[in-house]
């Protein structure tokens, strides 16, 4: 059932697009038409001369189909006294474009030439500027065989007094010919039931006719009416095929036929004969007649409304006999339990192996975990000039270009390379993780999408805090193309795994509707077992042989890591403090030349110590031989090393950031503060100067970081994997 209906959903949207770009078609290709009334009064006037001729006047006849294109116009034709016509107004249903189109077609079928009057109806909708360019003026006048022919603009688009002026001269040229014709919409009859509403223009008119001999015709109501007004005729006539309901049971469609000679003016009715006279009848089939009309005039605004009506209810229909249950399904949950098996994973990454980060390291600890619990993990990353791979498990992709200088290695893979997807398509993955939101990361979305296989991604990195690294447009980088970058990819993806809590409120924020999981980067609690109380000693007795306490910080030394907050914070506290201490701060970068400088400028060389890259299975004695481990990042969606340091019972003095506000408990494991130098400095003095406290908040940081284990982090995402698989099944 439910099939069907998005079958019928998909018909529908292919009909609405159908109907929308045929009225495209007709606009933009269908062959325009313009000052047809100049066209076809040149073509009356060059009729052949005579004495005596015939024409043919209707009035509303509202795009009829019916009555006007299958009834008057036939019998128009047919008539071959009669040389040409004219329409008193209302022809169209109202101004709208594709009302004038559709009576331009009509009128094509008369053999005869056309002048079209303006009525109400042609200045609706804003109809009058189309009325100019398909017909033109609004008033206007010609002669044809002796006779003066006047169209007036009763609509009161044009002013009144403009007119009466105009008409005074055209009526004084007019005396000179053997009849003078006047082509108006509104009556002038004040018995009639559609009179010309501005009363002083009324007057005004029967004032200048008076005295001129004219014959005035009208559109009005389906009756015909002659009517003398002071000294000249009056003749109204509305019977062209529009819908008059009030009028219908009495009257008969019709129009005039106007016989001419020097002499006189006949006007005569010509009667649509319908199948019968019975008024129930005439009225019934006058509605017959509007609806049939309306219907083809606006047959492509009524079916873009019915299709689009149709598409609400079956959209709501779908929505609605489709069962909703907000709670989690408790039987999935179990099944997925019950039928756990190895998992094929491909895992894509921009860095990797020589090159030492925080990326790097989370993908080695989960895939190593991963595969010890028994599933297959391949890693899809850059080569690096010099190294040689030894991982099966580790696909290197060759390099577009590479980088390496004292500030930053940069590696860009061959994302283009068909060895890499022929690579992929060897194995049959079940899911694809990427560690990024472009280039190899892009890679892995793509070959995740044509596989039709989950993908995941780590949202790893603050991207927006790298702008530094833009040569152009930082700013823009920053505050807008770096947040919908990440939405864009990440709405692409099946799942989002954010390592903390506030990055995943701000994955939020920027509009990801993905499923997440909250999952930080599991310590790896083997090498830690490992202790050597030897090399601890030498840490020690190198950077702290006086019996100082020692300070450690672990970071890339660049500019998104805020080490000249670090640097000028523990200058404060050297000037706040009289307890010795010295500090190693672990890690290289572009910014290593610039630290050491402002270090040797504020009189810190002797306490502060830059120790380079130490390899990671070495890192965790530098965090057991350290007293408290510092930080000034405000970059990290993860302080990694912060966990890291807790489990070697070093307390933290960090601040406040996305990284690090879900980790640290102030006050119970270290210490948070804001981006305050002072603020920052008193809480480590306050550690340098309470041993006791020091090594108490040290117990409680490593008992906090017992709950980050690798192993519990590999299971909780192995379970959102299958999660994201089950959906996709």
């Amino acid at each position: 059932m439910r099939k069907k209906l998005m079958l019928m959903l998909i018909v529908n949207l292919l009909l609405l697009g159908a109907f929308v770009g045929y009225r495209l078609y007709i606009y933009i290709y269908e062959s325009d038409f313009a000052s047809v009334n100049y066209e076809n009064i040149e073509s009356i006037k060059s009729l052949e001369d005579g004495d005596s001729f015939s024409f043919a006047v209707f009035g509303s006849v509202q795009n009829s189909i019916d009555i006007f294109q299958k009834r008057i116009i036939p019998e128009i034709n047919d008539d071959h006294n009669i040389l040409f016509c004219v329409s008193t107004g209302d022809a169209v249903l109202d101004g709208a474009e594709d009302k004038y189109r559709i009576l331009n077609h009509a009128i094509d079928d008369l053999k005869v030439p056309v002048v079209i009057g303006l009525g109400e109806n042609e200045v609706s909708d804003g109809g009058d500027r189309r009325y100019y360019k398909h017909f033109g003026p609004f008033y206007h006048s010609f002669v044809f065989r002796e006779c003066y022919f006047i169209f007036i603009d009763t609509t009161g688009t044009t002013p009144y007094d403009m007119q009466v002026e105009w008409m005074s001269g055209e009526l004084n040229k007019g005396d000179q010919y053997n009849h003078i014709f006047i082509i108006m919409n509104d009556p002038l009859t004040d018995d009639s039931e559609i009179e010309l509403k501005d009363q002083m223009f009324r007057e005004s008119l029967i004032n200048v006719f008076s005295g001129h001999g004219v014959t005035v015709l009208s559109n009005g109501s389906m009756n015909f009416q002659k009517s003398r007004v002071g000294d000249f005729d009056f003749y109204s006539s509305g019977g062209g095929g529009g819908l008059d309901i009030k009028n219908s049971y009495d009257a008969d469609y019709h129009y005039l036929k106007i016989d001419v000679n020097p002499e006189n003016v006949d006007v005569n009715r010509v009667v649509i004969k319908l199948k019968s006279g019975n008024s129930a009848f005439k009225i019934l089939y006058g509605i017959w007649i509007y609806l049939h009309s309306l219907f083809y005039t606006s047959f492509w605004h009524i079916a873009v409304v019915l299709s689009l009506i149709l598409i609400f209810f079956l959209v709501l229909y779908i929505k609605a006999v489709q069962d909703v249950d907000y709670y989690r399904d408790f039987t999935r949950e179990h099944d997925m339990t019950a039928q756990k098996g190895q998992l094929n994973i491909a895992m894509f990454t921009n860095n990797y192996y020589p090159f030492v980060g925080g990326v790097p390291i989370s993908i080695e600890r989960l895939s190593k975990a991963l595969r010890s619990r028994g599933h297959f993990v391949k890693i899809f990353a850059p080569s690096y000039p010099g190294h040689e791979e030894n991982d099966l498990y580790v696909y290197r992709c060759g390099l577009l270009h590479y980088k390496k200088t004292d500030k930053f290695t940069y590696a860009v893979a061959n994302r283009f390379s068909r060895d890499m997807k022929k690579e992929f398509m060897k194995d049959d993955y079940d899911i694809v993780h990427v560690h990024h939101p472009f280039w190899l990361g892009r890679t892995g979305l793509n070959l995740g999408i044509r596989k039709s296989i989950p993908v995941v991604l780590t949202y790893h990195t603050r991207m927006e805090l790298y702008y530094h690294n833009v040569p152009i447009f930082k700013k823009v980088y920053k505050n807008i193309i770096s947040h919908k970058w990440i939405r864009r990819f990440a709405q692409h993806c099946d799942g989002i795994i954010s390592p903390t809590e506030s990055a995943r409120e701000y994955l939020e924020n920027i509009g990801v509707s993905r499923k997440k999981l909250v999952m930080p980067t599991g310590l790896d609690f083997s090498v830690y077992e490992h202790e050597s109380s030897e090399m601890v000693k030498a840490i020690r007795e190198e950077y702290a042989g006086g019996g100082e306490v020692l300070l450690c910080s672990v970071s890339r030394l660049t500019k998104e890591k805020n080490l000249d907050f670090l640097v000028d914070g523990l200058k404060l506290v050297k000037e706040k403090t009289e307890i010795p201490f010295k500090v190693i701060i672990i890690g290289t970068g572009s910014e290593r030349e610039h630290i050491e400088e402002t270090i040797l400028a504020y009189g810190l060389d002797q306490q502060v110590k830059l120790t380079g890259t130490v390899p990671q299975d070495q890192i965790v004695q530098y965090y057991k031989a350290s007293d408290i481990f510092v930080f000034s990042s405000l970059s990290e969606t993860q302080g990694m090393v912060l966990t890291e340091a807790m489990a070697g019972f070093c307390p933290v003095v960090c601040l406040v950031s996305s990284g690090t506000d879900d980790i640290i408990e102030d006050g119970i494991n270290g210490f948070k503060t804001r981006n305050d130098l002072d603020e920052w400095a008193d809480k480590l003095v306050y550690l340098l100067e309470k041993p006791e406290e020091r090594q108490a908040m040290g117990k409680r940081a490593f008992e906090s970081a017992q709950n980050l284990s690798m192993d519990n982090m590999a299971e909780k995402i192995e379970d959102f994997y299958r999660e994201l698989i089950d959906d996709r099944s």
